[in-house]
């Protein structure tokens, strides 16, 4: 097995799918996903599935064993493990040549403009918390950064 990644073989798909410039939007754009559970880890793999070049997760939850059913990164070896950490691991063995930050916090109407940056490409929104939703919607609106929001009920 080679050291190195091939990359054009790894995300071939990606380009004939969308082109080699499409390719090369995606690897320059940077995608945030805030919620890193049950709809949240699915999102940020298919984000680096499709060799989107710089990646920020957001969320301050762990990983429990109870999430096995729904979330990608509850496996064994990472329950207790912070969830961003867990799934910037696990995306780096996707794409190697991916930056991925991690910031363990949750986002509120509070801090939404201190965690979120207005330079993204674009953010999906996999919170449950109606609030935190809000304040993300008025921050991309603001900023225009394209939203993608998804509806969950956390299990309530």
């Amino acid at each position: 097995m080679d050291s190195e990644p091939d990359i054009a073989r790894r995300f071939g798909g990606v380009s004939r799918l969308y082109g080699a410039a499409g390719l090369t939007k995606l690897q320059a754009a940077h995608i945030c996903v805030i919620g890193i559970g049950g709809v949240g880890s699915w999102a940020a793999e298919a984000v680096a599935r499709n060799a989107v070049g710089r990646v920020t997760l957001i969320d301050l939850d762990n990983i429990a064993e109870s999430n096995v059913n729904r979330q990608l990164h509850a496996v064994d070896g990472a329950f207790g493990k912070a969830k961003v950490t867990a799934m910037a691991e696990r995306i780096r063995l996707i794409n190697p040549n991916v930056n991925v930050i991690g910031i363990e916090d949750f986002v509120t109407a509070e801090n939404v403009s201190e965690l979120l940056d207005k330079q993204f490409n674009g953010v999906i929104d996999c919170v449950d918390d109606a609030k935190a939703k809000a304040a993300i919607a008025a921050f991309c609106q603001s900023n225009k950064i394209p939203l993608v929001m998804t509806g969950a009920a956390g299990g309530r």
